[in-house]
């Protein structure tokens, strides 16, 4: 009982500080309109939640057309947006009144606001339309990306408003970093023609983010921007080896059932008179001869950075990787209801052939694109840049 009044307390006061006359009295203007409508709306003849509703409304209006009054003074053309935003406010507010029953429509009135509003939104995407010009004249990427946000504002505002579209794909391209991505062989040796297609094969396409592009096959029409370079400095394989070790395992079994005896020897027996009789247990013991075949590949290597715009080296991480071949089998004797669920999969297997020294590249070709990717994937925010 004491924890549900607490929280009946608790509830009670979170609803009364959300109360629309609270959100009245902190200025939240139309958080306590909203809140007053969708009481009004279950219960017109509020008469507390519509006194809120008209004070709130008169109040959001007048501050909102106080600011338009003081950005129309100022006379400042980049004022535009804010002066359209104020407007369009001002007609949703009286949208969302207009939408009461008709005894509460009544207690206010309605104003036209469609010339202003037609007004400021052309002034305003013209605004932004020629800031964007502006930043998009300067060629450098950085203005680019600012032309790229005032163009779409332009056209949130306007959509459709003179060549906006296609200043939007301009910035677009002009704003976007490239980065190839490409491998170089320093390891001494000779490598197979699959490894670099395979590489190449990464998938970089899905880290591509809004300014950043990677390609793993050069496009002569690109002026990139960063270069990323797989550079192998080592490949080697392990022996191939064979380990043989033997171990015991145990476990305590039922073999079927026994008298259970007293302290005296005597064979205990339950209320009606019959022997008792318990589960057998003993203990049952294997020996396991376990073989492991395995064999290694290594590839070394790194993972660098370049800025082709500063000719330096950025960044250089790891890329190292080893693919590792592994086979178990083994044979046991004893009893088999000792062994392990792990010890029984590797029962009754045989050796089987070494894969190739082709074989296990092909294996770290796979680690090695897997850890390229998420290498440059951890470095796309420099790569943004």
């Amino acid at each position: 009982m004491k924890k549900l009044s607490y929280l009946l307390i608790i509830s009670f006061f979170l609803i009364s500080c959300n109360s629309s006359q609270k959100m009245l009295e902190r200025g939240q203007y139309d958080r306590a309109i909203d809140r007053a409508t969708e009481k009004l709306m279950k219960k017109p003849n509020n008469s507390k939640e519509l006194s809120v509703l008209k004070e709130a409304y008169e109040l959001a209006n007048m501050f909102d057309k106080e600011r338009i009054e003081f950005l129309e003074l100022e006379g400042r053309e980049e004022s535009w947006v804010e002066i359209y935003e104020l407007y369009e406010q001002l007609n949703w507010r009286q949208n969302k009144v207009r939408r009461l029953p008709s005894q509460i429509r009544n207690e206010f009135t309605f104003y036209n606001y469609d010339n202003e509003i037609v007004e400021s939104k052309m002034a305003a995407a013209e605004v932004s339309y020629e800031r964007g010009v502006d930043y998009l004249e300067r060629g450098d990427k950085m203005s680019a990306r600012q032309a790229y946000n005032e163009f779409e504002r332009a056209a949130q505002i306007y959509p459709g408003y003179e060549d906006v579209d296609q200043k939007l794909y301009e910035s677009h391209q002009l704003g976007m970093n490239h980065a190839l991505y490409f491998i170089e062989n320093n390891s001494g040796m000779v490598l197979p023609e699959f490894f670099d297609v395979e590489m190449k094969k990464t998938t970089l396409k899905d880290l591509n983010t809004h300014w950043l592009n990677f390609d793993t096959y050069e496009n002569e029409n690109i002026e990139y921007d960063y270069f990323l370079v797989l550079n192998i400095t080592e490949i080697a394989y392990s022996p191939e080896t064979v380990e043989r070790r033997i171990y015991s395992e145990s476990r305590e079994i039922q073999d079927g059932l026994r008298y259970e005896l007293d302290e005296d020897g005597n064979v205990k027996k339950d209320s009606t008179g019959t022997d008792i009789r318990v589960p057998n247990m003993v203990t049952v013991t294997a020996e396991i001869t376990e073989s492991e075949q395995k064999k290694t590949a290594f590839v070394a290597g790194s993972l660098d950075i370049y800025d082709l715009r500063s000719d330096q080296l950025l960044r250089t991480e790891s890329a190292s990787v080893e693919a590792v071949f592994q086979h178990r089998y083994g044979e046991f004797s004893g009893n088999r209801k000792a062994l392990s669920e792990e010890t029984e999969e590797i029962i009754g297997g045989r050796a089987v052939p070494f894969p190739g020294n082709e074989q296990m590249l092909m294996d770290a070709t796979e680690l090695l694109k897997n850890r390229s990717k998420t290498v440059i994937s951890r470095n796309r925010r420099l790569l943004e840049n």
